[in-house]
């Protein structure tokens, strides 16, 4: 009798697991349809410390933070802060027995405890309602929240954490001159309800040191957990904080299952608390109300004290709005430009400490003269640079940003834009213009340039055992914003590793650039090996200009010790906590990743290297570059767009910009160049050699504001917010059809067919003609790059932007100047003003201005939505000194990239040999017989 297909081995075992699947997400939605009552009889979970902790360290910690006047006793240890959710009596426990006195020893530092609140659920589940619980107090409510400023690319919505294994690394700055009583960290986390809570955690580390392993039980909602911390553990300017996530399945055990693990971060409501003695206003207090997550919505006010149109006014209030955005570092912040000259009423109003109406944050800018008439009393001596606070009676701060003129008002906000060096505890403070020209700024993520070695412990990565089956390490790296990326070069990387036994048949360690397969080796010993100095080459046109991240992706498909049969955990909880296991691989940070000379030629148009290194605005080797912008003076929300995109390339760049302001072209016209302004506004000669005709530009026109489209609106509500991914999608359909071997690099025929090269399946190299022919063809498919970028173009005309069911909101666009050789045009254009701010806010947030790229950039009117094409004809800026190497460099890689003209000079070079052989073998006057 015929066997049905279905019921093959293969089949039953599906079967099986989706079996155990079903039964397994019937009690979890039991248990989810109980968690109102188990929430509120559920106690504090006991979390213990793990490793070294604070207090065994015996208090030698880098600390300068002088902590507040007290009786000498010893640093308390790391503890949770819990927020019972009702009161009740206390266990009975071994703690109430006698026990004899212990010898004098070192206190033990107290377990953390954390909580986890209750989430609203349906109604049809809720129980009976309670009574209030009455928090019990445990942190004063006035203390100072500083920002963990995340160190790796993240999204509006948090620092993601996906994988068995995922490191989130923060920075926090932390005031100068302060007495601090007590710190708290404080941390708000969710995570997925496939995450198994017993065998998941957060380990926790404030630089270098471990301070606590919370658990993974936040798929009901966001946890709060609040850590307290020792003074001495912290230090004045930069402190590292790295959260580290380690998860494991609730009920799978492969390598599919791992994609369904994630924490997530709320990187705006994650602080790092301190209690100070309240001495009065201080600038420590400024930097902390700027990443207040209570004042997202409010903006902040720059008053302008000598006006839109003073000398050097307006670029001191630009380099202070660009600061502002440099020191949040978690969200662009929203402010608003106003000129004291024009609107005086408004001024004096949020200028004067003794009025209450309008936002809590000002920033004043100017000489010294103009503020004194605002602020209502001298700013004192107004030597140098001069940052003094303000506290208004109605809860106002005011940051008094002044000089005896403006260009000292710019020396006082570019030390306020000083992202390493943080604000005293004073309410005071003078600018040296020596310390701020002379010093080098700390650069958070590393940055590698050409002709050099960098191990893995440089870029940050400290060796990790791991005991999972997918690890999956993010290197975050800055490259020079100015890089020629050749086709020429290869990064070679040095890989240092051990793996042991059963890691699986396909494991492997895969290289990714910037999320694309780069390079893999293959671990095929049966019993392990140790791995030393294992040459990997990575094509150096991977890279990019400015930020790049550097992957290293392992996969051991082979069963751990954790893993039951059929792929299924082998008892509750995983067999123990993730990371404690044995380890199966080991990634060692002596690997190294050596990078070859690289020449320094820009390539422009690029719309991706502005928006990731303020380039070419941001000049390499400049300790700040000047350039223009053209912007209607008279309109205070044009000025607001234009600072609003000259702080957003601030902050991806890290550095501030000094600008000049104008309401017209210059006549001197020899630097690069930022045009802001709405499509009235435009004189002929910007929309001439812009790479978009005015009649495509009048499509604008069309574009509105999210708020602004009503329901019925279908015209617009659609078209504007689909007409984007319709013709994205239609591109990028043609291009995966066509070259689907070469982007789906994790697919299996692939894989299979590297581990074939990689000599696993001796047996099955294919070293017939099949074999031969299938490498051929790849050699041919790589040589002949020019026939398939004909047949499957990359660029994308600008007209498509443009059509009628696009409706745009806001168009970018970067083209050459038109006379003079080596600067650069950036248009920003709208509508109107209104909508020329609003889409330029929409396009700040960091989904939309990351999509940036290419020549021209369109923003739909969902606030979404970023269209791309390529622009005008490409050319190069010349940033430095080229050198002989370079030369060489983009003259080989501009032969590989046109093989056809290499081709033809071979062929010419042949013809000429063979032409002129001939010649002389005619007219030589002894021929050969």
């Amino acid at each position: 009798m015929a066997i049905h297909p279905s019921f093959t081995a293969p089949a039953r075992a599906r079967a099986r697991r989706s079996h155990i699947r079903l039964l397994a997400l019937g009690a979890l939605a039991l248990q989810l349809g109980a968690a109102p009552a188990m929430a509120q009889s559920q106690g504090p979970v006991d979390l213990k410390l793990w490793g070294q902790t604070p207090a065994d360290a015996g208090g030698a910690y880098r600390g300068v933070i002088a902590p507040a006047p007290a009786p000498a006793e010893p640093a308390p240890a790391p503890r949770m802060v819990e927020q019972p959710r009702r009161a009740s009596p206390p266990a009975p426990g071994p703690a109430s027995q006698p026990r004899p006195a212990p010898e004098p020893a070192a206190p033990k530092p107290q377990a953390p405890r954390v909580t986890v609140p209750p989430t609203s659920l349906p109604a049809a589940s809720a129980p009976a309602p309670t009574p209030a619980p009455q928090p019990v107090p445990a942190v004063p409510e006035d203390m100072l929240g500083y920002a963990l400023v995340p160190l790796d690319p993240t999204g509006s919505r948090g620092t993601l954490l996906s994988g068995e294994y995922a490191v989130g690394r923060f920075s926090v700055l932390l005031p100068d001159a302060v007495a601090v009583d007590h710190a708290v960290l404080k941390l708000v986390y969710s995570n997925s309800v496939e995450t198994s809570p017993d065998a998941s955690a957060l380990d926790v580390w404030i630089n270098g040191q471990p301070v606590a392993r919370l658990p993974l039980d936040a798929h009901r909602g966001p946890v709060t957990a609040r850590i307290e911390l020792p003074v001495e553990m912290l230090t004045v300017g930069q402190n590292r904080v790295d959260v580290i996530a380690r998860q494991r399945h609730r009920l799978l055990c492969d390598i599919p299952s791992t994609y369904e693990l994630w924490a997530r971060l709320d990187n705006q409501a994650s602080r790092l608390m301190l209690a100070v003695a309240d001495d009065g206003p201080s600038l420590a207090d400024f930097d902390s109300l700027i990443t207040d997550p209570a004042l997202v919505d409010d903006p902040v006010a720059i008053v302008v004290a000598d006006g839109f149109r003073s000398d050097g006014g307006m670029t001191a209030a630009a380099i202070a709005a660009q600061a502002l955005a440099i020191r949040t570092g978690v969200s662009m912040p929203s402010f608003e430009m106003i000129d004291a000259t024009d609107d005086t009423r408004l001024a004096r109003q949020l200028s004067a400490p003794a009025s209450a109406d309008g936002p809590r944050r000002v920033i004043v800018v100017g000489s010294a003269p103009a503020i004194a008439g605002l602020v209502g009393e001298d700013p004192g001596d107004a030597g140098d640079g001069v940052l003094r606070l303000i506290r208004s009676t109605g809860g106002r701060s005011i940051l008094v940003l002044t000089g005896r003129d403006t260009r000292e008002a710019q020396l006082a906000a570019r030390r306020f834009a000083d992202q390493t060096r943080p604000l005293p505890g004073s309410d005071r403070l003078v600018a040296d213009l020596y310390d701020i020209e002379t010093r080098v700024p700390a650069r958070p993520t590393p940055r590698i340039d050409g002709d050099a070695s960098y191990s893995l412990a440089q870029l940050g990565y400290h060796t990790d055992p791991f005991d999972g089956l997918r690890q999956r390490i993010d290197l975050p790296v800055d490259m020079p914003m100015d890089l020629y990326v050749g086709d020429n070069s290869r990064v070679r990387i040095r890989l240092d590793a051990a793996y042991g036994a059963n890691v699986g048949p396909r494991a492997e360690v895969a290289v990714l650039i910037n999320g694309n397969f780069a390079t893999a080796l293959q671990l095929d010993a049966p019993g392990g090996a140790l791995i030393e100095n294992a040459e990997l080459l990575a094509p150096l046109s991977m890279f990019q200009p400015g930020r790049n991240v550097i992957s290293f992706e392992t996969r051991l498909p082979g069963t751990p010790a954790f893993c039951g049969p059929d792929g299924v955990l082998a008892g509750p909880g995983g067999g123990g906590t993730a990371g404690g296991g044995a380890p199966r691989f080991t990634l060692f940070d002596t690997t190294t990743i050596e990078v070859p000379p690289v020449a320094h030629l820009a390539s422009l148009p690029d719309l991706r290297v502005m928006a990731g290194t303020g380039f070419p605005y941001n000049r390499p080797g400049h300790d700040i570059s000047a350039f223009h912008v053209v912007t209607p003076l008279d309109q205070p929300l044009g000025v607001t767009a234009a600072a609003t995109v000259i702080a957003r390339m601030a902050r991806a760049a890290g550095v501030p910009m000094e600008p000049h302001f104008y309401d017209q072209m210059p006549r001197l016209r020899a630097r690069d160049t930022l045009i802001v302004a709405p499509i009235a506004r435009l004189g002929l000669d910007l929309i001439a050699a812009a790479p978009v005709g005015p009649e495509l530009l009048g499509d604008l026109n069309r574009g509105r504001l999210p708020e602004t489209i009503v329901e019925g609106d279908d015209a617009i509500a659609t078209g504007g917010a689909e007409s984007g991914p319709q013709l994205l999608q239609a591109q990028t359909a043609r291009r995966l059809e066509a070259r689907a071997a070469a982007t789906s690099r994790w697919s299996e025929g692939l894989r299979e067919e590297w581990q074939r090269r990689l000599g696993e399946n001796a047996e099955d190299r294919g070293d017939g003609m099949i074999g031969w022919a299938s490498r051929s063809w790849g050699w041919l498919r790589t040589q002949t790059r020019w026939i398939l970028d004909e047949t499957l173009p990359d660029r994308r005309s600008p007209e498509t932007l443009f059509t009628e069911g696009s409706r745009p909101l806001l168009a970018v666009m970067q083209y050459a100047a038109p006379q003079d050789v080596g600067t650069t045009w950036t248009l920003v254009t709208a509508a109107d003003d209104q909508r020329l701010l609003g889409g330029v806010r929409l396009l700040a947030a960091d989904e939309a201005w990351d999509a940036l790229k290419g020549g021209v950039a369109t923003l739909a009117s969902d606030g979404r939505t970023v269209a791309t094409a390529d622009g005008g004809p490409a050319y190069h800026v010349l940033t430095g000194e080229v050198g002989p190497f370079g030369v060489l460099s983009i003259t080989a890689s501009w032969f590989s990239r046109n093989v056809l003209i290499w081709a033809a000079v071979i062929a010419l070079l042949i013809g000429t040999l063979g032409i002129a052989t001939h010649i002389l073998v005619r007219h030589s006057p002894r021929r050969p017989v």
